[in-house]
């Protein structure tokens, strides 16, 4: 059976590639990012689907619908899955931002991140336009669509599976993940702490001295100054934990495989 010169099994197939292609722009960071037009993601990801299609294999005897509605399913996971891995880069640094939010007293001048839409403050979407553009400058976008490519080679169409040492391996991942963000928030959340350790001496030391009033702005200048004195080292290891995308998709594609 042909179709426009396309048989039954090619058109198949494109759907199944359409459908882990589109799995990434729904949850990966600038690709799924919602101030991209809906059309034009749409339009990128039939783009790549068509380069992708000759590296995807789909050997099905016959059409069942089941089972393609269930391969459609499970090529969207794996997209999703690997925007999701990517995703929760930006979520981990954003969670640093929020531990030094919260230390700083910034916690309640909540705003609008216009990245997430959600509600952020100051220091939170400091660090999430800082790794935007440290994942632009190391070509993380690029890095995507790398694995993306290879996933078709260590991963073919239809043939995943997903089980308890799988869910164990990417928790772990994801333990590496936020690790990276605990990196970002300590130095600052340290040299807070300390702040309010010296504030404590200071009221038993002169009670008359009011630690509220005096206690937030010195707060806030030592935070400010820690922030701008480790945003270097903060983009170092940005730099290395998307630097490892790669790696970290075709690790994650291996647990899932059968």
């Amino acid at each position: 059976m042909d179709i426009l010169g396309f048989g039954i099994t090619q058109i198949l197939t494109f759907l199944l590639v359409l459908s882990r292609v589109a799995g990434i722009f729904t949850s990966a960071p600038i690709f799924g990012n919602m101030n991209v037009a809906k059309p034009v993601r749409l339009a990128i990801a039939v783009a790549l689907t068509l380069v992708f299609l000759p590296m995807a294999k789909y050997n099905a005897p016959t059409f069942d619908f089941l089972p393609f509605a269930l391969a459609l399913v499970k090529e969207a996971f794996i997209g999703i899955l690997m925007g999701f891995l990517a995703s929760m880069m930006f979520s981990a640094i954003q969670m640093a931002g929020a531990f030094i939010d919260l230390s700083m007293g910034f916690g309640m001048g909540q705003m609008v991140d216009p990245m997430t839409k959600e509600h952020d403050a100051v220091i939170g979407q400091l660090q999430n336009l800082t790794a935007t553009m440290v994942f632009l400058a190391v070509n993380g976008h690029h890095l995507m669509i790398r694995g993306l490519a290879e996933s078709f080679a260590i991963l073919p169409l239809g043939q995943m599976s997903f089980g308890q040492d799988s869910a164990n391996n990417i928790l772990q991942m994801f333990a590496g993940i936020m690790l990276a963000a605990l990196r970002i928030a300590a130095p600052v959340v340290g040299a807070i702490f300390l702040t309010d350790v010296a504030l404590g001496i200071l009221n038993r030391t002169v009670p008359q001295l009011n630690v509220f009033v005096v206690g937030f702005p010195v707060k806030l200048a030592v935070g400010l100054f820690a922030t701008v004195a480790v945003l270097p080292l903060s983009v170092v290891v940005m730099t290395n934990l998307f630097g490892g995308l790669h790696n970290d998709l075709l690790v994650l594609l291996k647990h899932i495989r059968i």
